[in-house]
């Protein structure tokens, strides 16, 4: 038998099959040469693990959220070995490794910001800060500590985390995130043993222990500026919202927007230094009625204690947005009026208004993160396990988000996240079928075969033939 020809045979099946499958690939698999991830793996330090490319174990994590699995244990109880060869232990080790994820995210996003041309838009875009709760129910886990959940306005067990995220004219995207422990937890709750004192996982705790969450943010806004992401400024809510954080945040060069506080805090205004409500009950009656915004609103210059000037504008009639409340949850009430401070005097007081709307957006990104990308439901002990389960989310949100830049067609990250779960459905789908027609063929030829002699060259056919059938693996490497 001609070894070539019986090779050139084999071969010509198998780009049969291949061809066959080209209409079955992923966008998520398409995406991830597109966006480099390998070279920001590498980058970054993640290195090949146990025989298995890191870059192939991220993508069959990276895609378990779009087959509505939640675990690695779910994912080895299902017939889905398109996507892999590696078993659960490999998995859990590359979970649970002490990873340089936040140096690969940079890369990661820093990338992606390019290819979107973020720079042309550095006018426009905004950074926004704001805290969420990832809450747990285990009492061992790393780490763990009771915070307080203002959504819900109760403590709860679980993790406090501080986002920085970007919004442009298009979208918004999640740049960098860090923890914050508090020092009240439960007695099994355990400390991570870091084997790495240098690296990234251990910096990451020691950030979470000593830093407030103002100084959190502050150096994450450090980090993003001097990884050249553009901005001209920053977005945030009433518990940021203070003069010594707008002067830590111009220090930088931004412009700061943020929801005041009714505290104890006074501001100049004509002479007087006057708490927020009684500035406000001495300019109530000349709101003016604004159209465009449908409340009224007021801006005044100012000056705080420590020297920062900007404009406060009262706004009436200002509500926000009901995002992140929980299905059955309480609703609080709305306060009469609210008070956006601006250390850019130039702005008028509705652009002042409009642009503190912007802020929403990271609202929505918890909301959805939550609800579909898996962020705060990973439940393993290992902290390293909880980085790489919120670094995973950041991924798949700038993924969807970059998709819906590029598909005009879709309206929402949710309308991108069902296309491609429709897709990975029929991947599954496939899978099966593709085994059971493997199944088939396979029977059909040793019956063949039992009944008459064909002789040695076409039982050689009927090998090449089955050995495609038993290698091709249609989501097998997602980049070389």
């Amino acid at each position: 038998m001609d070894n070539k020809r019986l090779a050139s045979f084999q071969g010509q099946i198998e780009t049969v099959f291949k061809m066959s499958l080209a209409d079955l690939d992923l966008r998520i698999k398409k995406l991830f040469p597109v966006l480099r991830i390998k070279s920001h793996l590498t980058g970054a330090g993640i290195r090949k693990w146990d025989g298995y490319p890191p870059s192939e174990l991220l993508f069959v994590l990276i895609n378990l959220i779009f087959l509505h699995m939640n675990s690695v244990h779910e994912l080895m109880r299902r017939f889905v070995d398109t996507f892999f060869e590696a078993r659960k232990d490999t998995f859990y080790r590359f979970k649970n490794g002490e990873w340089s994820w936040r140096p690969f995210y940079w890369r990661f996003i820093r990338h992606l910001g390019t290819r979107l041309h973020w720079s042309a838009t550095a006018g426009e875009n905004c950074f926004i800060v704001d805290t969420s709760i990832l809450a747990k129910r285990g009492k061992k886990m790393e780490h763990l500590s009771f915070v307080y959940d203002h959504a819900q306005r109760r403590t709860v067990n679980g993790y406090e985390m501080v986002t920085l995220g970007l919004i442009t004219p298009t979208n918004f995207y999640p740049l960098d995130f860090g923890y914050r422990f508090s020092t009240k937890r439960y007695e099994q709750a355990q400390d991570a043993t870091v084997l790495e004192p240098a690296g990234s996982l251990a910096k990451r705790i020691r950030e979470a222990q000593s830093l407030k969450k103002p100084q959190i943010a502050i150096k994450m806004l450090k980090e993003a500026l001097a990884k050249g992401i553009p901005s001209s400024y920053l977005l945030v809510d009433a518990w940021f919202a203070s003069p010594k954080f707008f002067k830590d945040a111009k220090a930088l060069g931004l412009h700061t927007i943020g929801r005041l506080q009714n505290d104890k805090a006074r501001y100049l205004y004509e002479g007087k230094w006057l708490r927020l409500s009684t500035l406000y009950d001495s300019v109530k009656p000349t709101l003016i009625k604004d159209k465009e915004l449908s409340c009224l609103l007021i801006g005044l210059p100012t000056r705080c204690r420590n020297g920062l000037q900007g404009t406060i504008v009262f706004v009436k009639g200002y509500k926000e947005p009901d995002v992140d409340m929980l299905a059955g949850s309480k609703k609080f009430p709305e306060p009469k009026w609210v008070a956006i401070f601006s250390t850019d005097g130039k702005l008028r007081a509705r652009e002042v208004v409009k642009k503190y709307i912007l802020r929403w957006s990271i609202e929505v990104f918890f909301k959805e993160a939550k609800q579909r990308l898996g962020l705060g439901k990973d439940h393993s002990r290992s902290f390293a396990a909880q980085v790489f389960s919120t670094t995973q989310a950041f991924v798949r949100y700038s993924m969807l988000a970059y998709l819906l830049e590029h598909e005009p067609s879709h309206h929402s990250i949710g309308d991108v996240f069902h296309k491609i779960a429709q897709e990975a459905a029929a991947l599954t789908y496939f899978e099966r079928l593709w085994a059971y027609f493997a199944m088939i063929l396979q029977r059909c030829l040793e019956t063949l075969d039992s009944f008459l002699d064909p002789g040695s060259e076409f039982r050689y056919y009927i090998e090449a033939i089955s050995n495609a059938f038993h290698d091709m693996k249609p989501l097998r490497g997602c980049e070389t």
